[in-house]
């Protein structure tokens, strides 16, 4: 008598099916942890522009300009005078968490270029924490992660 054994069994096909749903579930998360670092790297790209240009507007114009964090909105805000003239506003994703941890809020730059009151804020993503540093004397501030 003879055998045909042109299909897989069903324990075949359950061990390849698993072995298949564990890649999918390792790379899932691996690209999730991937984006997460991405998006933050965006970030702090740009709000170290944001931080330049504060400081160049400290240095050429008359007037006090701030740099406000609004974390119930999930975005920051550059104003001339206090709660006066919107220049503009960068969003983060919502998820993020920001906590001003030493650095008091808002930022603010002197005429001479250097930070008002120095001190540490805390982004905390959905993976990882970071940590921003703005020292004394400095005209900027630096990632710490």
């Amino acid at each position: 008598m003879l055998h045909n054994q042109r299909a897989f069994s069903l324990i075949e096909l359950l061990i390849a099916l698993s072995i298949s749903s564990i890649i999918l579930a390792v790379s899932g998360s691996y690209a999730m942890k991937t984006y997460d670092t991405l998006q933050y790297k965006q970030f702090i790209k740009q709000f170290h522009q944001d931080l330049l240009y504060l400081q160049q507007l400290a240095l050429s114009q008359e007037g006090n300009f701030y740099l406000h964090f609004e974390r119930q909105h999930n975005r920051y805000q550059i104003r001339k005078g206090g709660f006066g003239t919107k220049l503009f506003v960068r969003t983060y994703p919502d998820h993020w968490i920001v906590e001003p941890n030493t650095l008091k809020l808002p930022i603010e730059f002197s005429h001479k270029g250097n930070i008002k009151r120095p001190g540490t804020m805390q982004i905390k993503t959905r993976f990882h924490t970071f940590y921003i540093i703005c020292p004394f004397g400095k005209g900027r501030c630096y990632d710490a992660s």
